[in-house]
């Protein structure tokens, strides 16, 4: 199977809940309809490179659902299931649970703490970068480490960088990763760049990853970015080589705070026992989200 992306539409009913960052706080109420627009763009966006998309579907009341990175993260045949901070967003692993038994996937309990999926883990140049500090805490990072075969990096990081995503993000295509150093903690920049190299590290600010800098969806050189990441950055990134495709997000990232990295969960080379049934295929909810 090619890539593999897991992600859940917003539903007829979806608003803004938790209104757990600082895009949220403060934002007017979501048009569901236009959210659920904006979200099938991406997800047929995505197809179009030959990458397969799986779907759960909506589940009234959980309205952080859509945000598919924090979903869990796969490891071998394991889907390791979130232990997610805020209280609106705890009960959906169980169905994401459901939908990993359901594709041939073995889902697994960390067994502690406080860890947010793919949202805190980044892969580069052979090595799995692990965050904390923003809303994974210390002991789900060494309790999910456990799980991580290979190199391992760990890196601290504070708000505004609520995920390691807002902080780094890999672009393989060129051998660059984008990286916020105002938001990492310690001697974490010192580690980067002497494991990483300085050369392959672009520099973004603090200011710019407000603006979803590093949210950005890669695959190959195409970056599928909202239209909120700045002019700056999309230049940069272009001058190295990648294609930036502009998505109007107004309603997914600009109001309630997830860019289209946060929309998917990335399942690189699935094992041989997964399996899409068609009732988890984009195509149903396509045409269901267009009428």
């Amino acid at each position: 199977m090619s890539d593999l992306y897991l992600m859940s539409p917003p539903g007829e009913d979806w608003q803004l809940r938790g209104r757990a960052n600082f895009r949220s706080r403060e934002a007017a109420p979501v048009d569901a309809k236009i959210a659920r627009k904006e979200w099938l763009t991406l997800a047929e966006a995505i197809e179009k490179t030959g990458a397969t998309v799986a779907v759960h579907p909506p589940v009234s009341g959980l309205t952080g659902m859509p945000y598919a990175a924090e979903c869990g993260h796969v490891v071998g045949d394991q889907f390791l299931l979130p232990r997610m901070f805020a209280p609106h967003r705890k009960e959906e692993a169980p169905h994401w649970k459901k939908l990993a038994e359901r594709i041939g996937l073995k889902p697994t309990d960390i067994g502690g703490g406080t860890w947010e999926a793919q949202g805190d883990v980044a892969l580069f140049d052979g090595a799995t970068i692990l965050f904390y500090g923003g809303r994974t805490d210390r002991e789900g990072f060494e309790k999910a480490r456990t799980f991580f075969e290979g190199e391992t990096f760990a890196l601290e990081i504070r708000e505004p960088a609520f995920h390691g995503n807002m902080c780094l993000l890999p672009l393989p295509a060129i051998d660059r990763m984008l990286v916020c150093p105002d938001v990492v903690t310690g001697d974490g920049m010192q580690r980067l760049e002497k494991r990483f190299g300085k050369e392959r590290i672009l520099l973004v600010s603090e200011d710019e990853i407000r603006s979803y800098a590093t949210n950005g969806l890669p695959i190959g050189k195409t970056l599928l970015a909202p239209s909120l990441v700045p002019q700056r950055v999309r230049d940069l990134v272009t001058s190295l080589g990648m294609h930036v495709e502009l998505l109007s997000m107004d309603e997914l990232c600009g109001k309630a705070g997830g860019a289209s990295r946060c929309l998917v969960c990335h399942v690189p080379n699935p094992p041989a026992s997964v399996a899409i049934p068609d009732e988890y295929r984009l195509a149903r909810f396509a045409a269901e989200i267009r009428r």
